[in-house]
């Protein structure tokens, strides 16, 4: 079985005194890294909590998952991540995606590949070089101390390519079924060889959603929301070359129509998603694909499954009330199996 060391967490929804007592928690089990979102409509500052959180902590590495292009000129992205770095004593990460409620909640649209790619280009060279042009213009940031490692988030071939390429890392979304995962890690080397570089060079990660309790019905039931959240993510601009099933084409499609962003994690859109997933008949589908849920019995089962695949290391992402218990039953029912 991997270390603990190897999940990391993303803990979103929940207010900031809670906030603040969950984090001690991941940080005193040994995850490695924390993700804090970054969606001024939907949650707090991403740097304020993220700053707040390294004084919470002493271990986990902090930082965003993910920001955007959009919302943040490089220069200042940079700026933010190098100040956290700081603040924490040198733990700061940078997660880059294309955005989704962020963007869609302002009435913008998620950036592409290209513009995604640019852009953590563009943060790397900031802080290896102080100074670079960025679309005509050039950009100085004198003053950083130490090069943040930027990760890019990626669901789809061009993604992936593209994160092997330009990142310190990848934040894989794709899913941890043994076909997704073979396909993923084929991508991301190639784009890696482009850039002279090899797969060992990057920190790859794979990013599910988590729950756990001793009924695996209340686990299901906890994650069916974040499903229908991560099938429209994973499958939102194309289907193809990401292997949906095609009987699961038309479900994927009605997920699209109906899902809603402004909502995203509020209980009114949590009741309403779960619902979409259910309906669409693809609850185990997604849950086999995008989740480490169940009893703990069962999640160490996938974990070994997923490792098995080539997927070695887990992001966890948990969107329900009551993380507590999820943090218990992971100290007492995963935790020792893990070595």
């Amino acid at each position: 079985m991997p270390k603990p060391s190897n999940f990391s967490i993303t803990l979103t929804g929940d207010d900031l005194p809670e906030f603040l007592r969950l984090v001690p928690m991941a940080d005193r089990l040994g995850f490695k890294c924390l993700g804090v979102g970054d969606c001024p409509s939907l949650y707090h500052d991403v740097y304020v909590k993220a700053s707040l959180a390294a004084q919470q902590t002493r271990s986990i590495r902090i930082g965003p998952y993910v920001t955007n292009p959009v919302t943040r000129h490089p220069s200042v992205t940079a700026g933010a991540a190098a100040t956290l770095d700081e603040v924490s004593g040198g733990r700061a990460f940078l997660g880059i995606g294309g955005g989704d409620s962020a963007l869609y909640n302002i009435g913008l649209k998620g950036a592409s590949v290209a513009q995604i790619e640019e852009y953590v280009a563009t943060v790397r060279k900031l802080y290896q070089q102080h100074e670079v042009d960025f679309q005509g213009r050039n950009v100085r940031l004198a003053w950083t101390k130490r090069a943040v490692p930027v990760y890019m988030a990626a669901s789809g071939p061009k993604g992936l390519r593209a994160a092997g390429r330009s990142a310190d890392g990848v934040i894989v979304g794709t899913g941890v079924l043994p076909e997704v995962v073979s396909d993923a890690l084929s991508h991301i080397e190639a784009g890696a060889k482009e850039a002279g570089r090899k797969l060992a060079d990057l920190d790859i990660w794979w990013l599910l959603m988590g729950s756990l309790d001793e009924s695996p019905d209340k686990a299901l039931e906890d994650i069916k929301h974040s499903l229908t959240t991560y099938a429209n993510l994973a499958f939102r601009f194309s289907m193809e070359g990401k292997h949906l099933p095609p009987q699961f084409h038309d479900a994927v499609r009605k997920i699209h129509a109906e899902y809603r962003s402004k909502d995203h994690v509020t209980g009114r859109a949590a009741g309403e998603h779960a619902r979409i997933a259910d309906d669409t008949g693809l609850t185990r589908y997604l849950a086999s694909r995008f989740s480490l849920s169940g009893s703990p019995a069962q999640v160490l089962e996938r974990i070994a499954q997923a490792n098995k695949a080539g997927a070695q290391q887990l992001w966890i992402t948990l969107r329900f009330p009551g993380k507590e218990r999820f943090f218990r039953w992971w100290e007492k029912g995963v935790l020792p199996s893990l070595t």
